[in-house]
């Protein structure tokens, strides 16, 4: 990707700082229509180029909407929570966040939101996240992926807690979570403890235990991770080993001569 000159980028980051302090003042709403690039760069004494590149960034961040056609323009965004979420999990990304980095942070906030969760869910609540667990339990019982449901557990625990700013960290922290685990073969004895784990830690938040609740997701996170962390080392040095052995066969498969028959 080619780099944005200084003084370029420098312009955009200023004019992005702006509109965005304006977001959050109540001076622009959502849905409201901001001036199209080239009467921006007028307003703003600046080029369109450094337009362009403010409102690009803003709509990675999900605070703008770029809309192409006769009725198109930059439009102001609705500031939910999934947009918040969108961001977040941008920034995480962009940030390279490191898989220590991760699990530090979901030993910070895991286990509270488990204890908000005994304390706060609603019988409706609880009937959504057994709901989640059995779908992860069958997922694992006929062998199939059960990744994406171990992670709507955790999503639908921090939607017991009753918090939002949890709740929308805990489903940026989620997106992350799945990159990782994607790339992993989680054998299936790790795949049991975490059904094992999830199942006790549903029922202490059903009668209500938020000490076991937060207890139970400390020791389930510390675990996972652990296993996580052995599981990508065994993969890495088998990685390594393999690409050792392919080097150590190459200089064989170039001398070995090739049959007149296969040239037939």
């Amino acid at each position: 990707m080619p780099q944005r000159p200084a003084r370029t980028a420098r312009v955009s980051d200023n004019l992005a700082e702006r509109i965005k302090r304006q977001i959050s003042s109540g001076k622009l709403t959502a849905g409201e229509k901001l001036p199209a690039e080239r009467a921006m760069a007028r307003r703003c004494n600046t080029s369109r180029v450094s337009v362009r590149e403010a409102y690009r960034s803003l709509e990675e961040l999900g605070l703008l909407a770029i809309r192409r056609g006769a009725d198109g323009g930059a439009f102001i965004n609705e500031m939910g929570h999934d947009a918040v979420q969108r961001s977040l999990s941008l920034v995480l990304k962009l940030g390279r966040t490191s898989h220590q980095e991760l699990t530090e942070a979901r030993l910070l906030i895991e286990p509270p939101i488990a204890r908000l969760a005994a304390l706060r869910a609603s019988p409706e609540d609880i009937a959504k996240l057994r709901l989640v667990l059995e779908r992860q339990e069958a997922a694992l019982s006929r062998n199939g992926d059960f990744r994406p449901h171990s992670l709507l557990f955790h999503r639908a625990v921090a939607e017991c807690a009753g918090n939002l700013p949890l709740r929308t960290l805990m489903n940026s922290l989620s997106d992350l979570i799945l990159e990782i685990v994607s790339v992993i073969d989680t054998p299936r004895p790790v795949k049991e403890g975490i059904c094992r784990f999830h199942r006790a830690i549903f029922e202490a938040i059903e009668r209500h235990d938020e000490v076991a609740a937060q207890q139970l997701m400390l020791e389930h996170i510390g675990k996972v991770q652990n296993g996580i962390g052995e599981t990508l080392a065994q993969q890495l040095q088998r990685d390594d080993d393999g690409e050792r052995d392919l080097r150590t066969r190459k200089p064989a498969m170039r001398r070995r001569r090739v049959p007149a028959s296969a040239c037939l």
